[in-house]
């Protein structure tokens, strides 16, 4: 059995946090979640112990993981994003004997605590949405958590009836109310080599000890100079930055690519691009002419250190003969492939902006936009609406959007990493994961600063 710290994936998705915390040594021994293709896509690239439910029905003690209380070192997860606009106290404060029926979905993050509570970990890691720093709560009771579901009462101040108050200070008083130092953090995912820009705010907390890890001092990478920039468009937008100071041997428990994770590494490396992680993936069109729909073998050579680490070769094995899988164009009208040839790099427009005769949608009613992805930076955030269209996320030189393989490279994952699912489902299910590398930076400095470096990565 692994030798790393024990942990849970809570609302595990397609896998992404899971990916992230084995890469950074942890045993992940148990994952729920109530999508049925999400299940499937964590078994094929995990293992069984994924089980599907909704977690509102489960026990910890008799549904969850076979772990004694107090014996697991880490309870990561990300509840569903939410909206808690008409969440009052009184429902905020009571852990214990909900009733399912009346419970609302935007307040799953509750059963999260309950297995917390549960469990008791020595850590606890629960990702969400930046927009919930924006989101308050109305408070609508002075009676509530009268008594926390901890074993050590703990007061918690109360604030007067009828004020707002921010969302964020009344799930760290819910987590505080269990005994555990806990802080947020808002980061980048290209700040930790992500070849994409997509935040994301970490609830973190420890059972003991006061010393949180500021996620901020682990970052990897950063934007390149203006020099860095000239250096890229002059060569190949593909290749890395050539700087004396950029050749400084990369190291980390996953590959040759990314910087060694550490805190406050005295060099931080440019951004990784859309250039570096997709363009060597073979051409495919809407109309399956020429080039085809769906490729499944590589044509190139990886060309930057990115594609060789997504290609992830087994030792002794050929790239020609490697499978290459979810590399397919969904289809485009030609008005939609017309737009998407006007648009230069990195160039975006509102559905607003363009004639009404060339609108997909009304504007008053669905607001979108095209994007047309720049080689030569980070992607833009990938979201589960590629689903429904990709007028977000056109390819940089082709006229179509993002593949499943393209999207899910983008969010670094390997492309051994494979989503058995429709097109449609499998972009969701990659727009909602976490990225595996920002899942692997933040297991890491939970566990330097948290679990005393509990196993650390070949």
């Amino acid at each position: 059995m692994d030798s790393g710290p024990s942990a849970i994936d809570l609302f595990c998705g397609a896998g992404g946090l899971t990916e992230g915390l084995r890469r950074a040594g942890y045993d992940v021994r148990w994952a729920i979640d109530y999508d049925e293709s999400a299940v499937e896509t964590y078994r094929e690239n995990h293992d069984d112990h994924a089980i599907r439910a909704d977690i509102r029905d489960t026990d910890p003690a008799e549904d969850g993981p076979d772990i004694d209380p107090g014996d697991l070192d880490l309870v990561a997860g990300g509840p569903p994003c939410p909206s808690f606009s008409t969440i009052g106290r009184s429902k905020l404060g009571s852990l214990e004997d909900r009733s399912v029926d009346e419970d609302d979905r935007n307040v799953l993050y509750l059963d999260f605590l309950r297995y917390v509570r549960y469990f008791q970990p020595q850590a606890f890691v629960m990702e969400n949405v930046p927009g919930m720093l924006t989101d308050t709560v109305t408070v609508e009771s002075d009676t509530v958590q009268e008594s926390l579901p901890t074993e050590t009462e703990q007061e918690v101040e109360q604030s007067p009836v009828g004020e707002d108050v921010p969302v964020t200070d009344v799930i760290l008083e819910e987590m505080e109310g269990l005994d555990y130092t806990t802080d947020w953090f808002l980061v980048d995912a290209a700040d930790f080599g992500v070849p994409q820009h997509r935040e994301r705010l970490f609830f973190i907390g420890r059972r003991t000890g006061e010393t949180l890890p500021e996620l901020t001092q682990w970052f990897t990478h950063r934007e390149p100079t203006d020099r860095e920039k000239d250096q890229r468009m002059q060569i190949r937008p593909e290749l890395r930055d050539d700087s004396d100071e950029s050749q400084e041997t990369l190291k980390t428990g996953s590959s040759a690519v990314f910087p060694s994770l550490e805190p406050n590494r005295e060099y931080r490396h440019p951004y990784l691009t859309v250039a570096d992680a997709i363009m060597d993936l073979p051409p495919i069109s809407p109309d399956g002419e020429m080039p085809p729909s769906q490729a499944t073998e590589y044509t190139l050579p990886p060309v930057s250190p990115y594609q060789e680490w997504a290609r992830n070769l087994s030792d002794g094995e050929d790239w020609e003969e490697q499978t290459l899988r979810n590399h397919d164009a969904r289809w485009h009208n030609h008005l939609d492939l017309s737009i998407y040839k006007l648009l230069g790099h990195g160039v975006g427009w509102n559905i607003g902006q363009v004639s009404t005769r060339l609108q997909p949608y009304r504007d008053d009613v669905f607001p979108d936009k095209y994007k047309k992805q720049n080689p030569a930076e980070p992607a833009s955030t990938i979201l589960a609406h590629i689903q429904k269209d990709g007028h977000m996320f056109i390819h940089p030189t082709e006229a179509r959007s993002l593949s499943p393989r393209e999207a899910a490279r983008l969010q670094s994952f390997k492309d051994t990493y494979w989503f058995p699912e429709s097109r449609t489902s499998a972009y969701r299910l990659i727009g909602n994961a976490v990225p595996p590398r920002l899942g692997e930076a933040v297991g890491v400095a939970v566990r330097e600063t948290i679990l005393s470096g509990k196993h650390v990565t070949d």
